[in-house]
């Protein structure tokens, strides 16, 4: 490509673009930026676009004059392609310098405050005050939307300065400059509305603010004065509103027997029935209003009775404010759905081919069109008017507590609130949470099964402490049987407590199979251990091999009484009175030991040794003696007298094993009852100087052994004179 003339110049102006940093004319001495040389760009900045709207468009066209000079020199294939660039650059240029034009904006301001206002001025100021807010949001989804598309628009000069950074010498790097100028034209675009639309929301968001703000002012100024309608009027007003509400509640019983009756065989069968479903949505939109306007209307009337002083019973405006809650509410919760189904609607008809429709056809669905708009525009009239209702109804409640006094609007707030925490309540109970096949169930329905629940639990609490009163003075066997009659009491009071709750919420049981195959698809997925320790929990319970106060010792060396057997375990107290629990199939599978099952007392076996040579008759004395001063031994009972044994010839001692017998309270205590005993034998054993003997072991130790001989005549002579030594002296 040839060399312009005029090219030195519009490096400047590239390399602006590159930093969006600018430079402004400071004076009329500045002279004026040279046009960017495209293919020299330097690192400087965007000020050759930047200043007054005139100067800058004399630039832009000096611009343009040397680029279509320029696009001459270019190789034939390249210069299509530089045409088009430079159309693009003019279009962005042309969009920036309509954007210099914008002109500045004039903050809104609000009148002049006054010192008494009206109720239906409070109205208009609120709805006024609704509408600046709804603009500050939709100004500030603007802002952030434009944020994001310059966001994109900086990336993209990013990659187009790269491109050019990268590109060769020549047409390539011409184009690539003329790629980047038009990124960088179109990132300050998107600045410059970004700025422009900041500026508008910052004035939105302020004049919103001050009209939230002059509400609260209008609040607190209200007066009767101003008021055109008197309190007959109001309540002509009132008796006109309510035969509108009947009325539309006509309309709305018409609509919803109309949308019940039609053919939907067809397509035009089933668009018909579209239509008459849009049309009991609007119906209750045209019933909704009507009770809207009727409660503004009682709610104007209530609050001039107010102000006059020719109120009716607190009590009555109490019950009507709280019946307007209640009314907002639904109005809140209904409110969406509405709206869903009829932009859903909507989007069916506007979405929908009329292709090959009939005549008919077509206009059934001009008419869903028309319906589904109409309801929409109806829904926002709605939110209006309920805005509306609820700043009515706080007024009416700040002029009863001015009439009430503090006392009395505190009682009155109470009173609201409740009743309000009530309907609450109610509503919530009335709410379908989840649905069981065709049964839904609802809050009210939770509550039923648990209350039936809590009543079979207290139910089999009495039972189960009024068999255990029965059996206090009962035998040891006698209150197991009872305490198995109460705990299968139990399972059954609660088995039939669910069967009943379920049925209360609308489950049927008939279908056995069905109930079996869920029970056993549990089982296989993870009730094995729960279906077994409850089996085995009944096993104990008949079988009765294990007791509620039966002293145990498992495989494992647990120890400890039986203090309760549940469903699926089965409590242990130790002897350091510490709770443990067990799995109940654990007493089916594994051994254990039950000390007390048959009877509560059992013999224990205390061995012991005395030293060789002791006096056997003594030894037996003193033990007989040691085991009579212990209080666990059972005594004056034929057959189980202490006993001592002779029981083997140990390698230390004679060994004896004392036997004895012992009461229930030694049965459950064998640790401390086995130290008992020896405690008293060591007592006895002393006390007749009977030893206890202990291994003992003596080592001798030989010194001075000579060297061991070389040869075996050597060996013998000096085994002959170790014996001389060794041997006796009889002398």
């Amino acid at each position: 490509m040839k060399q312009a003339p005029g090219r030195c110049v519009v490096i400047l102006l590239l390399g602006v673009l590159l930093t969006g940093t600018g430079y402004a004319q400071d004076s009329d001495d500045t002279p004026p930026p040279e046009i960017p040389d495209i293919s020299e760009l330097q690192n400087s900045g965007w000020f050759y676009f930047e200043g007054p709207k005139a100067d800058v468009e004399l630039r832009v066209e000096a611009f343009f004059a040397a680029v279509e000079a320029e696009i001459a020199d270019l190789d034939p294939q390249n210069e299509q392609t530089g045409n088009t660039l430079l159309v693009a650059v003019r279009d962005n240029l042309s969009a920036y310098l309509a954007l210099l034009d914008e002109p500045e904006l004039v903050p809104r301001e609000l009148d002049p405050e006054r010192v008494e206002y009206s109720l239906d001025e409070l109205l208009q100021f609120a709805r006024s005050a609704r509408a600046a807010a709804t603009e500050a949001r939709e100004e500030r989804l603007e802002v952030e939307r434009e944020q994001r598309v310059l966001a994109g628009a900086s990336k993209r000069r990013d990659i187009a300065f790269g491109n050019y950074v990268d590109a060769a010498s020549g047409d390539e790097r011409w184009l690539a400059g003329m790629r980047l100028l038009q990124a960088r034209s179109a990132q300050a675009i998107s600045a410059r509305r970004l700025e422009l639309l900041t500026l508008r929301f910052e004035d939105s968001n302020a004049y919103a603010e001050a009209a939230a703000a002059r509400v609260e002012t209008v609040k607190n100024s209200l007066t009767t004065s101003f008021e055109t309608a008197g309190l007959q009027d109001l309540t002509d007003i009132v008796a006109a509103n309510r035969t509108l509400v009947e009325t539309a509640s006509e309309e709305l019983r018409a609509a919803q027997l109309a949308a019940s009756s039609l053919e939907i065989d067809t397509a035009e069968g089933r668009s018909q029935q579209r239509l008459l479903q849009q049309g009991v949505r609007g119906a209750e939109v045209g019933i909704a209003l009507a009770r809207l306007d009727l409660a503004q209307a009682e709610a104007k009337r209530r609050w001039l009775q107010l102000k006059l002083g020719t109120s009716p019973n607190m009590s009555v405006v109490s019950d009507q404010m709280l019946a307007w809650d209640e009314f907002l509410r639904d109005i809140d919760a209904r409110v969406p759905d509405l709206r869903r189904l009829t932009q859903e609607e909507l989007l069916a008809v506007q979405t929908a081919n009329r292709d090959d429709l009939s005549r008919d056809s077509s206009r059934l669905l001009d008419q869903r069109l028309g319906t589904a708009q109409e309801t929409l525009a109806q829904i926002n009239k709605l939110n209006t008017a309920a805005e509306d209702l609820r700043l009515l109804a706080e007024a009416v409640t700040v002029v009863a507590a001015e009439q009430t006094g503090a006392i009395g609007s505190l009682l009155t707030n109470l009173r609201i609130g409740l009743k309000s925490a009530y309907h609450r309540g109610v509503s919530l109970a009335d709410a379908t949470l989840f649905s069981i096949g065709e049964a839904p169930v609802a809050g009210r329905d939770i509550v039923r099964v648990l209350l039936i629940l809590v009543a079979a639990m207290l139910l089999s609490r009495g039972i189960r402490l009024a068999i255990r009163r029965v059996g206090d003075g009962e035998s040891s066997g006698t209150q197991a049987s009872l305490y198995t009659v109460g705990r299968l009491t139990h399972y059954i009071i609660i088995i039939f407590a669910v069967f009943i709750a379920l049925s209360s919420v609308g489950i049927e049981f008939g279908n056995l199979a069905l109930v079996a195959g869920a029970l056993s698809v549990g089982i296989g997925f993870g009730l094995q251990s729960i279906v077994n320790n409850f089996v085995s929990g009944l096993i104990i319970l008949f079988e009765h091999s294990l007791r509620v106060g039966d002293y145990i010792e498992l495989d494992t060396g647990l120890t400890g009484t039986v203090k309760s057997i549940n469903v699926r375990s089965t409590l242990i107290n130790t002897n350091d009175n510490i709770d443990i629990v067990v799995p109940n199939s654990e007493f089916v599978t594994a051994r254990l030991q039950n000390w007390t099952l048959g009877e509560r007392i059992l013999r224990v076996r205390i061995p012991f040794g005395v030293a060789y040579g002791s006096d056997k008759d003594l030894v037996k004395q003193a033990a007989l003696e040691a085991a009579a001063e212990v209080p666990y031994t059972l005594t004056h009972m034929k057959g189980r007298e202490p006993d001592a044994w002779l029981t083997e010839f140990g390698d230390n001692s004679l060994n004896f094993l004392l036997l004895v017998w012992v009461n229930r309270q030694g049965a459950r205590r064998p640790t401390r009852t086995r130290s008992a005993y020896l405690w008293a034998l060591e007592t006895k054993l002393t006390e007749y100087g009977i030893e206890i003997p202990f291994p003992q072991r003596d080592l001798h130790l030989r010194t001075g052994w000579s060297e061991a001989p070389k040869n075996p005549l050597d060996q013998q002579r000096q085994t002959e004179r170790g014996d001389e030594a060794d041997a006796p002296d009889n002398s």
